[in-house]
C-alpha cells in the first residue's frame, strides 16, 4: 500500500513538472496565451473553464451604387432648397431696399415743394405787408397834407424822425416847408433840425 501510494505521489509530482514546464516554456516563448494558461491551469486544478463568448465582427453592409446615387442627389436637392431660400431673401432684401429708396427720394421731394411754398408764402406776407404799409403811407400823407402845419407838428412829434423826414420828403416842398415853419419851442426846433440834416442826407430837402 505505501509502495502504491509513493509511486502515485511519484507519478503526480512528475505530471507537475511536466505541466509547470511546458507552461514555462510557452510563456517565454510566447506560444501561450492568457487563455490557454487559464485554461492548463484549471485542467490541473481540476476545474472546468469555460470558455469566453466569441467576439462577433461587425459587419458594415457596403453601398450599393444606386444608395449612394439616391444620397447623393438628396443632399444635392437639401443644397438647391436652401439655395432657394437664400435668394429668396436676398430678393426681399433687395426689394425693401428699394422702397426706402423710393420713400426717402418722395420724403426729399415733399420737403423741397413745402420749403418752396413756404418761402411763396413769406414772400407773399412780405409784398402784402409791403403793399399795405405803401397804402398806408400815402393815405396818411394825403391826410398830413391836407391838414393844418401846427396838428402836422403835434404827430410828427411823437414819430421817429426817419418816419418824419420820409412824409417830409414826399410832400410838396411848399407843404413840407409850412410844417417846418411851425416847430417853435426848443424841443420841437431840435427836432426840425435833426429831420432837416436826415432830408439834407436823402436828397429831398429842396427849400432854404
Amino acid at each position: 500500500m505505501r509502495l502504491f501510494l509513493t509511486i502515485l505521489v511519484i507519478v503526480l509530482l512528475v505530471h507537475s513538472l511536466v505541466l509547470l514546464g511546458l507552461l514555462g516554456y510557452s510563456a517565454v516563448t510566447g506560444r501561450l496565451g492568457e487563455q490557454q494558461r487559464q485554461q492548463y491551469l484549471a485542467t490541473w486544478r481540476g476545474e472546468t473553464l469555460v470558455a469566453p463568448p466569441e467576439e462577433v465582427a461587425e459587419t458594415v453592409e457596403e453601398e450599393s451604387p444606386q444608395e449612394a446615387a439616391a444620397r447623393i442627389a438628396e443632399a444635392q436637392m437639401q443644397t438647391e432648397i436652401l439655395t432657394n431660400e437664400l435668394q429668396q431673401k436676398m430678393a426681399t432684401v433687395r426689394d425693401m431696399k428699394i422702397s426706402v429708396e423710393l420713400a426717402q427720394a418722395q420724403l426729399n421731394k415733399d420737403r423741397r415743394e413745402l420749403q418752396e411754398q413756404m418761402d411763396a408764402f413769406q414772400k407773399e406776407l412780405i409784398s402784402q405787408k409791403e403793399r399795405a404799409q405803401s397804402e398806408g403811407f400815402q393815405k396818411a400823407l394825403k391826410n398830413y397834407s391836407q391838414m393844418k402845419p401846427k396838428y402836422v407838428v403835434a404827430d410828427f412829434m411823437q414819430m421817429d424822425d426817419e418816419l418824419v423826414a420820409e412824409y417830409l420828403g414826399a410832400m410838396k416842398s411848399d407843404v413840407a416847408t409850412k410844417i417846418l415853419n411851425q416847430f417853435r419851442d426848443s424841443e420841437e426846433q431840435a427836432k426840425r433840425l435833426r429831420v432837416m440834416e436826415l432830408l439834407r442826407k436823402n436828397n429831398r430837402l429842396t427849400m432854404n
